[in-house]
Formats: structure tokens, C-alpha cells, sequence
């Protein structure tokens, strides 16, 4: 099966020296895999030694937009994506296309962050939720081999088996959520592989850090009428009148987990002040949704 590889690059605004050391990290893995970048300026002038289809779209393009134009680009009958600010393991690409071979028509990889903090900033921001809707991280030596959900900067597809990104407004980065609420429904079971993995950039700074924080909170409140609806459509109407209430709730459910783990295994005080700075923002980004959207997003 012929493999294609879809990188973003809004991420990174298409710096040059970002994506070449993507590029020179990808290179090992593709062997015959075409190479697809999706970008929002000019082809850069990178120093991989293969063919590179560039997309080129318009800076107003969102996230998904650039995910969706870069499958339209491949001729795969596999293709895979990854961002511009991730870091794939050496077997990164052998690991999330292995799956198809036995069946699978979508396979999600492991995201995490770097250093200390990673698995607990991946119980916050990373968790994959298997079949029996029990949560673990993505660090799990031995996590289950089918998860409800995936995140867009490491997932593959068979190429009959994606249907395309949903627009959905306003929204940040829950389209991949939302997505996989839809394959479930359709009876596409999505398979766990735990060696694809992505390191997955910090913000660069605490503003990008903030913003960021917001938004994933203001989507949690647009994200749950479309989890309930799959999973509780019974009290889909009243959760709706409450607002950003369960958004709420789910955040001070998800703070007592991570102190929890914190506390357990450390690093403590940084622990608990990420899980307490994450818990802050989300929450006003949750109550203030609408506004953030119009002048963060």
C-alpha cells in the first residue's frame, strides 16, 4: 500500500529551519512514502533530497483547513499527519501504518510532551479514552488497542476511511474530536498505536501559552454537545441550559486526577502549579467563550 505523509506547517509559520529539521527527522522513515507540506507562504527552501508537494494556502486559512487541503494533495491509500511542531519518534511512521495491515482503517498515535511535566500535561491536554471509556495517558506502557478519540497532529487514515474535517464555528482544535464521535457512529473503530509517537511542542512563551489555555477551554463548552449527544443524548437538552457548568465540572474533576498524580509521582510543586495555572485559564476561557473566540482565535 502506497503510504503519503501530511505535514502542517501553521504551527510553525513556515519557518524554514523548523521544518527542515522535521524534514531531516522524517527522512529516515519515508523510504517510498510520498511527502506533502501544507503552508501559508511560499515554498521554503528546505534541504530534504526528495520531492515535496507543496500547498500553498491563504493565511486566513485555519487548522483543519490546512489538514484537509493536504489530504486532498496526496495519492495515498494510506496518508498520515503530522504537525510542523511535533517530533516523531525514529519509528514513528512504521509503528502508526502498521495497524492497516491487519484491518484497521484508523490508527491513532501517541502525542506527549517533553521533560518532567509531560505526563501529567499529558493527562491534562493529551488523554485517549479506550472502548470501555477508561482514561490513560499517553505514556501507558501497555494502553488498550482501540481508543474513542484522536488528535490531529498523529493519526493516519485508510484513504476511503476519511471524510474530511468538519467546519465547525467558532472552534479552536475540537474538529478531530468531533470527527471521531462521527466514525464511531459509523461503526469505524479507531486502533491505538503506542509506538507512533510525537513529542509535541510547548507554546513558545507565556502569551502563546495563555491564548492557547483559553481556547482549549472554550472549546470544551463548544465540544460538549457533541460528546453528549454520541454518549447521553438524554441529557443533551438540560445540560445545554447550563451553560458553561459542566465545562466546569469536568475541569475541577480533571484538576482533582491531576493532583492527585501530582502528588504521587512528582515533580510536586511544578505539578501542582501547572494543573492549578491550566485549571485557572480553561475556566475562564470556558465562561467567556464567545469573547474568546472573537479576539483570541
Amino acid at each position: 500500500m502506497k503510504v503519503s505523509v501530511v505535514v502542517e506547517t501553521l504551527n510553525i509559520d513556515a519557518n524554514e529551519n523548523a521544518l527542515d529539521t522535521l524534514l531531516d527527522k522524517l527522512a529516515p522513515q519515508l523510504a517510498d512514502a510520498e511527502l506533502v507540506v501544507t503552508l501559508a507562504s511560499s515554498n521554503p527552501r528546505v534541504s530534504l533530497a526528495r520531492p515535496i508537494r507543496w500547498v500553498e494556502l491563504p493565511r486566513s486559512a485555519g487548522y483543519y483547513e490546512h489538514k484537509n487541503a493536504g489530504f486532498a494533495a496526496t495519492t495515498g491509500d494510506i496518508v498520515a499527519f503530522i504537525d510542523g511542531d511535533c517530533d516523531p519518534s525514529p519509528g514513528w511512521l512504521a509503528a502508526l501504518t502498521a495497524p492497516f495491515a491487519d484491518g484497521a482503517r484508523v490508527v491513532a498515535g501517541a502525542t506527549s510532551y517533553p521533560g518532567a511535566l509531560a505526563p501529567l500535561a499529558n493527562q491534562l491536554d493529551f488523554p485517549y479514552f479506550d472502548t470501555r471509556r477508561r482514561p490513560f495517558e499517553a505514556t501507558t506502557p501497555a494502553p488498550p488497542k482501540a481508543v474513542l478519540n484522536f488528535f490531529a497532529n498523529n493519526v493516519a487514515f485508510a484513504r476511503d476511511a476519511f471524510p474530511h474535517y468538519p467546519a465547525i464555528t467558532p472552534m479552536f482544535k475540537g474538529a478531530c474530536q468531533v470527527l471521531a464521535l462521527r466514525l464511531a457512529e459509523a461503526g469505524l473503530a479507531i486502533a491505538f498505536a503506542p509506538d507512533a509517537r510525537v513529542t509535541h511542542a510547548w507554546p513558545d512563551d507565556a502569551r502563546e501559552w495563555i491564548e492557547t489555555r483559553l481556547l482549549r477551554g472554550a472549546d470544551t463548552t463548544q465540544l460538549l454537545p457533541f460528546v453528549l449527544a454520541a454518549h447521553a443524548p438524554r441529557i443533551k437538552p438540560a445540560a445545554e441550559r447550563l451553560g458553561p457548568l459542566p465545562a466546569l465540572a469536568l475541569f475541577g474533576l480533571r484538576a482533582i486526577n491531576a493532583t492527585w498524580s501530582a502528588l504521587r509521582h512528582g515533580p510536586t510543586l511544578r505539578g501542582l502549579a501547572l494543573v492549578a495555572g491550566v485549571t485557572a485559564v480553561d475556566t475562564v476561557g470556558a465562561i467567556a467563550a464567545p469573547a474568546v473566540y472573537r479576539w483570541v482565535a
